[in-house]
């Protein structure tokens, strides 16, 4: 029996489709008047928008204020509020630039938050998790697991 074939006429309706059938969110779009503004699930950004995650996140890991270490050898707790060089800096809208890029400023004059983007990925991961505690083949399943047999 072979696999069957799925076909798509777009990209967006193929990562769509994929996401519906893993039980997720693919993109949260919003519509303003003419401008369109796509938060998508953090497993499908698209490569310059997973780049610009990855700098920030080696940024933040790498130079942002931390505390004194409690312990020899480990490294302190980042500050918070977070700041960089002592100037205050906002993860949340640091996020939202790496997601929008040249559209950022068109996002905030539309009534858009960077919190926006951070409480949208929490609800999504959230469902996601949702997902994983129910359904029966998932580790993380609160459903009781049949053992798995012995090879002959």
């Amino acid at each position: 029996m072979s696999a069957p074939v799925h076909s798509h006429h777009s990209f967006e309706e193929a990562r769509a489709q994929a996401a519906e059938a893993l039980g997720f969110v693919a993109s949260e779009i919003i519509t303003i008047g003419s401008a369109k503004f796509e938060i998508p699930n953090p497993s499908l950004l698209d490569e310059d928008q997973q780049s610009a995650v990855d700098a920030l996140d080696v940024d933040m890991d790498e130079n942002w204020d931390r505390h004194e270490p409690v312990k020899d050898g480990e490294r302190g707790a980042l500050k918070i509020p977070h700041r960089k060089n002592g100037v205050p800096i906002n993860y949340n809208r640091e996020l939202a630039k790496a997601l929008f890029g040249e559209q950022y400023e068109a996002f905030k004059a539309a009534g858009g938050r960077p919190n926006d983007v951070a409480l949208i990925w929490s609800r999504m991961n959230q469902e996601m998790a949702k997902r994983r505690l129910a359904d029966s083949k998932s580790g993380g399943s609160d459903s009781d697991m049949a053992a798995v047999p012995d090879a002959d």
